[in-house]
């Protein structure tokens, strides 16, 4: 079922409005959002936040950047860093049918320095086909400046009020040549001319498990900052009643378990709903 403003996204329904328009809640009072959505299916819960940016600090935010970056107003070290990665990259917008071949190399070579646990398995002819639905997306690649070669790329939505992080990829070799602090300066240089007090870019939510290191990088190197909100959650009828019950709990759940970890993500949401 097609449910205007929301989507299925790992057992929940979220929003597809930016995170600073109002959302639709609608299909939650009249309960149409627990029949079966596009895309997915049966949702277990819906997640949406509100009083975006409020001006005191929250458990639940976005990092964002707002303003065009400086990079004078920065100290000498993160100066130095981004500067090396724009001596070693140069930073490109491309067309992702030209370079199909190094962007699944480049994939495959970033996800060989992840924890085996969480390391996703990439399949060739499965990645060719997601290439033809990035045709729609902003994606900068960095070259090397020595070997012309393709050493990483970032993937953004642009939805014009703001444009939103999707995916960022390098081989590891590259990183001691600062290939991210490449990246992200171009892709700012790219946007500068629409920051006019409304426009953003966006890298996200906080996420559940743990702080992400790149949210923290952007903030210190790139002047991100948290845009704090409010985290809303509706439960299914009758999973309300169980988290209820399981929440008292959580300290002695079992993270290593796939079904741990995955109740203990959505606990530690209702931990910070409450708190909001």
């Amino acid at each position: 079922m097609k449910i205007d403003g929301w989507k299925y996204y790992n057992h929940a329904a979220i929003p597809t409005t930016a995170p600073h328009t109002k959302v639709n809640l609608e299909p939650i009072e009249n309960n149409t959002i627990w029949k079966k959505l596009d895309g997915g299916g049966y949702c277990l819960l819906a997640r949406w936040s509100s009083d975006w940016d409020c001006g005191y600090e929250t458990e639940w935010w976005y990092c964002i950047k707002d303003s065009p970056f400086d990079l004078t107003s920065l100290k000498a070290k993160r100066r130095y860093e981004i500067n090396k990665g724009k001596k070693n990259f140069r930073i490109e917008k491309i067309d992702p049918m030209n370079y199909i071949n190094d962007l699944y190399m480049v994939t495959v070579l970033a996800y060989s320095a992840w924890p085996e646990k969480y390391r996703p398995v990439v399949k060739k002819n499965e990645f060719n086909e997601q290439i033809k639905v990035w045709k729609s997306l902003d994606i900068f690649a960095a070259f090397s400046l020595e070997t012309d070669e393709l050493k990483g790329y970032a993937l953004l939505n642009d939805y014009d009020s703001f444009v939103e992080f999707s995916i960022l990829r390098t081989i590891p070799e590259a990183e001691k040549l600062a290939i991210n602090a490449a990246l992200v300066e171009g892709i700012l240089e790219n946007y500068k001319e629409r920051f006019d007090g409304k426009f953003y870019i966006n890298d996200g939510s906080r996420t559940i498990h743990h702080e992400t290191a790149f949210q923290d990088y952007l903030e210190k190197y790139f002047n991100f900052r948290k845009a704090y909100c409010r985290l809303n959650i509706k439960y299914r009828p009758g999973v309300g009643l169980l988290i209820k019950l399981l929440y008292p709990f959580r300290r002695h759940i079992d993270s290593n378990t796939h079904l741990g970890n995955k109740l203990l993500g959505v606990l530690k949401m209702e931990d910070i709903r409450r708190n909001c």
